[in-house]
């Protein structure tokens, strides 16, 4: 911290005196606050924390809409355009976001299609409860070309490498909440 020195005994302000010089960098500020007294601690603190909407958004057409149940709803997206995206997929259980212009705030869906899918068939596929007045009812609402926007995939999904020896666990059910379980017979080789 070269250049930057403050004591309790040289630092006397007023508690709503307000400081009217640049706010330093994130690493500085961090570093600052933990010499500086308590009421100043709490002001430099909120200084910095500046909310960012950091998160990449990929426009995607959707490529079928149509009932799978009641109140359930099968949603494919085209992310033949989107290779990147369709990679990023690497573990069953993982989930993204989805916007729609027309909603507010995105909706966290599970991807429902297992990885190789959104590579060889270029989409992803999702189960979606439409619940009124949500952005799920707006995205049950939606036709084949309709644009969507999709965030990166997230999450760990589920760690099935740890089923070992696998030879011996012939079928393995994983339960989560959610609005279904899509479930496919994989025969063992």
């Amino acid at each position: 911290m070269s250049g930057l020195s403050l004591s309790y005994s040289s630092l006397s302000l007023h508690p709503h005196a307000h400081l009217c010089f640049p706010v330093p960098p994130m690493s500085t500020l961090r570093r600052l606050t933990l010499i500086l007294p308590l009421p100043l601690r709490r002001r430099f603190s909120g200084a910095a924390a500046v909310k960012q909407d950091t998160s990449v958004w990929t426009p995607t057409p959707i490529s079928v809409v149509e009932p799978a149940a009641e109140s359930l709803f099968h949603v494919a997206i085209d992310i033949s355009d989107a290779p990147d995206l369709a990679e990023s997929h690497t573990r069953a259980g993982q989930f993204l976001q989805l916007r729609i212009p027309e909603s507010p705030k995105p909706s966290f869906l599970a991807i429902a299609s297992p990885p190789s899918h959104a590579t060889t068939a270029g989409e992803f596929q999702f189960l979606v409860k439409n619940i009124a007045g949500s952005t799920a009812e707006l995205l049950c609402a939606l036709k084949r070309g309709d644009v969507v926007e999709l965030s990166h995939v997230m999450g760990n999904g589920f760690d099935i490498d740890r089923i070992s020896p696998p030879e011996e666990y012939q079928t393995v059910l994983i339960f989560a909440t959610g609005s279904g379980i899509r479930y496919k017979e994989t025969p063992v080789l």
